[in-house]
């Protein structure tokens, strides 16, 4: 996770919260979370050294497969359950969502923008992009899928999910007209049946 990114979201946690991190990686953004807003943080990652590393750095994690679901979790175990850059590598998104929902009042959900305007311009090109958001060549990515804020935005009305823009200073807003073009990132805030 990018510190930027670690930043945005700790903006948008409060102090204390319980937080699930989906797809922690070497638990960066727990151990973030953990320093800047004394949370009582657990993640999830699929890949054993990675759970290994955060064991070693004295975070709670476990090996799982986010879309085998969370079972092990109860109803609103969490205020915050985050998803951050991993969504384009699950295979049942939308499950994977739900889930997340179930076990947490609200969502954090990052993902790189594949409509970000330098993307497109790299398609023009008659390449597929690579910049900061999208590190990885078309032969050795990670990503199953590319997403575009449009189209997460309309995925979160069919599933009934409420959607709002992290924006930096801690506050959320409804998705604008030019965001699809203009952000980088997709970093949204999803919850069910109340307004984010």
């Amino acid at each position: 996770m990018t510190p930027p990114l670690a930043d945005w979201l700790a903006s948008h946690i409060p102090v204390g919260s319980r937080v699930l991190d989906l797809g922690c990686g070497n638990g960066d953004l727990l151990a973030h979370l953990q320093t800047h807003n004394h949370i009582t943080g657990y993640g999830i990652d699929i890949e054993f050294d990675n759970i290994k590393t955060c064991i070693k750095r004295g975070l709670a994690a476990y090996q799982g497969d986010i879309d085998e679901g969370l079972q092990e979790f109860g109803d609103q175990r969490f205020d915050y359950v985050v998803l951050s850059q991993t969504l384009q590598q699950v295979k049942h998104p939308t499950r994977v969502l739900h889930e997340m929902l179930r076990v947490g009042q609200y969502g954090m959900v990052t993902f790189p923008n594949f409509a970000y305007w330098r993307n497109r311009w790299q398609v023009c090109q008659g390449v597929t992009p690579v910049t900061a958001a999208l590190p990885y060549r078309w032969d050795n990515t990670p990503n199953i899928r590319v997403i575009t804020l449009l189209d997460f935005e309309a995925m979160c009305q069919r599933e009934g999910f409420q959607m709002g823009m992290l924006q930096p200073d801690g506050t959320t807003r409804p998705m604008g007209w030019a965001d699809n073009l203009r952000c980088e990132y997709g970093i949204c805030r999803l919850s069910k049946g109340v307004a984010s």
